[in-house]
């Protein structure tokens, strides 16, 4: 079972957008002109975001310490997404982008409003991936999968950035616009790729 889902509703956390433009919360002062300028560079990212997602459903045939075996022979390597899957029956694998549109406008910006939009970007794309998250373990209830654990992407823990690989076979993500760079990075910049474990 795979599926896309366009046009993904997502939500910025205001506080983490503001905190990665170096503002804490209470202790920064923001200028009617910082304002201004920030507000005018969200309104550019909110133009040219376009929100998409696809996931899939797998089995897990098997937790051993250092692996788990999906159906399909898939294989996710690494003590720490072994501890993050056991007790739990299946997985989800997910991919989320908001386009590459955003990558263009942070590099033709002037330096301070790239810094706006970037961050802006990087908080709408974890949005858009809690919103497909949330999507997900709604209709998980109609598989009777109703327990969940949180987000694991490659990079944490020990699972290798080498996983994007297994992704882009599994989700056949350059449907939705996502490639795995040579570095084993994902293109465009903000893009997320997650596994959640789900049991009955």
């Amino acid at each position: 079972m795979r599926k896309i889902v366009n046009d993904l509703p997502y939500q910025v956390n205001q506080r983490a957008f503001l905190a990665l433009l170096g503002f804490k919360t209470g202790k920064s002062t923001i200028t009617e002109t910082m304002y201004r300028r920030m507000e005018r560079a969200v309104e550019r990212a909110r133009n040219v975001i376009v929100p998409r997602g696809v996931y899939a459903l797998y089995r897990i045939e098997q937790v051993l310490e250092e692996m788990v075996v999906l159906e399909k022979n898939l294989l996710l390597q690494g003590k720490s997404i072994s501890k993050h899957c056991k007790g739990f029956s299946h997985v989800y694998l997910m991919a989320v982008t908001i386009g590459s549109e955003i990558d263009r406008l942070i590099e033709e910006s002037p330096v301070e409003e790239a810094m706006i939009i970037d961050a802006y970007g990087s908080e709408a794309v974890e949005g858009a991936a809690e919103s497909l998250n949330k999507g997900i373990e709604r209709e998980s209830v109609h598989f009777g999968l109703f327990r969940f654990n949180w987000r694991f992407s490659p990079g944490y823990g020990d699972l290798p950035l080498e996983t994007n690989i297994l992704f882009e076979r599994a989700l056949e993500m350059e449907e939705i616009g996502i490639r795995v760079m040579e570095n084993l990075s994902l293109s465009p910049r903000k893009s997320i790729t997650a596994i959640i474990p789900a049991g009955g």
